[in-house]
């Protein structure tokens, strides 16, 4: 008997194990692909395509952060202020509603 189904499968970083998110000098938490998504589609979901929007964001933010990280480490206020830097061209007001929630802290 064949069940004829088909299988994909898709290949995904495991970013929790290979980025730390540093809190100032003390606090250091593994990087969350899924934290960052949610937090990017909560600032998109006035578009019509949320979910795709703010996972092609949350893709570009993503590249953007390992070119910078050092150590397999970014700041905090570093990933705000490219994920800002990001929503900003593509929707000033996704953007301005991803600052409110996420201020730098510099």
């Amino acid at each position: 008997m064949v069940c004829g189904a088909t299988f994909t499968s898709i290949e995904q970083s495991a970013y929790e194990r290979a980025l730390v998110v540093r809190y100032g000098k003390d606090r250091v938490v593994p990087f969350s692909r899924d934290q960052l998504f949610l937090s990017i589609y909560d600032a998109c979901k006035h578009r019509t395509v949320a979910v795709s929007d703010a996972g092609a964001l949350t893709n570009t933010i993503i590249a953007k952060l390992w070119r910078m990280a050092t150590g397999g480490s970014i700041e905090r206020d570093d990933l705000v202020a490219v994920a800002a830097a990001t929503l900003t061209p593509f929707d000033a007001a996704a953007a301005v509603h991803y600052q409110a929630f996420h201020p730098l802290h510099r």
